[in-house]
């Protein structure tokens, strides 16, 4: 399938935003992306074990202080992210009774739901040739008249922009901006076979599907995936994230999640993924995307293999592509 770029205005260099379903370019993601808008001040929220309940209550404010240094995975707000070639976001959801709104979640309590969306909305209304997957794979105390609500208002926020999943068995950039689609939400429940304007859960496969406890693992494991994966119809996205047992993680209550894992383990799934050309992948996420300048090496991966695209040049946010097919 054919990839758009976007063009440095300063240079001659093209940095790649976004490739569909196309098993041989890749996609700089973000992992837990909307975690950049969770604060210390906020409530531990319900995706926590009841051991790290029960210890961040115990102790207050220095509990969630420790929370919000092992959870949050991003230091970019979506708008940053989205400036630096991020095109597949990530989020976990859960229903706050107290307000009555959505929250996004990573250990505590982030913004609105409405609010990131509504940052990447208004990125896409000045960039009409960009297209963005919005993959919503963990919801909590949530029922089936909530799931009914927050569909409606990513409805709302999104309308005509949303990529129905009936034309997935199809999907080219070329047929996206003919139809004015931008947005491919990817949504983990039952429900959304009622609603053609969403894509199921198994539009999407994971690998590892569970995060190993060390980087020498988790090479390991990419290594075994990247030469047996699996032909699949969607998307397949390789996390290349570590998590710590939550032992280990209380070892060391007093670093980080960025000091003891991600500054390790960004730079050498960079690394992994320049040193061949990895088939078989085309959405990758790790934490801390800005780490390595991780997007940037993917980009210079897609451009290097040669792939049959369309440039755009984009000066100061203005794009400008042309108009020849961009074919599978």
């Amino acid at each position: 399938m054919g990839g758009v770029y976007i063009h440095d205005g300063e240079s001659s260099r093209k940095t790649t935003f976004f490739f569909i379903k196309e098993s041989t370019n890749k996609i700089g993601c973000s992992h837990a992306s909307f975690s950049c808008t969770v604060s210390h001040f906020n409530d531990i929220s319900p995706d926590n074990s009841l051991l790290v309940k029960v210890l961040g209550n115990i102790s207050c404010c220095v509990g969630r202080e420790r929370i919000y240094q092992w959870s949050r995975t991003q230091d970019l707000s979506v708008t940053q992210q989205l400036t630096s070639g991020v095109r597949y976001f990530e989020a976990q959801v859960a229903a706050r009774s107290r307000t009555g709104d959505f929250r996004v979640v990573c250990g505590l309590y982030g913004d609105e739901l409405r609010s990131c969306m509504t940052e990447i909305k208004s990125f896409l209304d000045t960039h009409e040739k960009e297209v963005i997957i919005l993959d919503i794979n963990n919801f909590y105390n949530m029922d089936d008249i909530l799931h009914m609500k927050l569909l409606s208002i990513i409805t709302h926020c999104f309308d005509d922009k949303l990529c129905p999943f009936n034309t997935g068995s199809d999907v080219s950039l070329n047929s996206l901006w003919n139809q004015g689609y931008q947005v491919i939400v990817i949504y983990h429940h039952e429900i959304i076979n009622e609603y053609d304007n969403f894509w199921p859960g198994t539009s999407i496969n994971y690998y590892p599907p569970v995060a190993p406890v060390t980087s020498a693992e988790l090479i390991l494991q990419l290594e075994k995936h990247s030469e047996n994966a699996p032909e699949t119809k969607y998307f397949k996205c390789l996390r290349g994230i570590v998590s710590y047992s939550k032992r280990k993680c209380l070892s060391r209550l007093s670093s980080s999640r960025k000091h003891e894992i991600s500054t390790k383990v960004t730079p050498e799934i960079t690394t992994w993924l320049q040193e061949k050309h990895r088939e078989n992948l085309n959405i990758v996420i790790v934490d801390y995307m800005h780490l390595s300048n991780f997007v940037r090496h993917l980009v210079y991966q897609n451009v290097s293999r040669g792939s049959n695209s369309t440039s755009v040049s984009l000066t100061n946010g203005e794009m400008s592509v042309p108009q020849e097919q961009v074919t599978i």
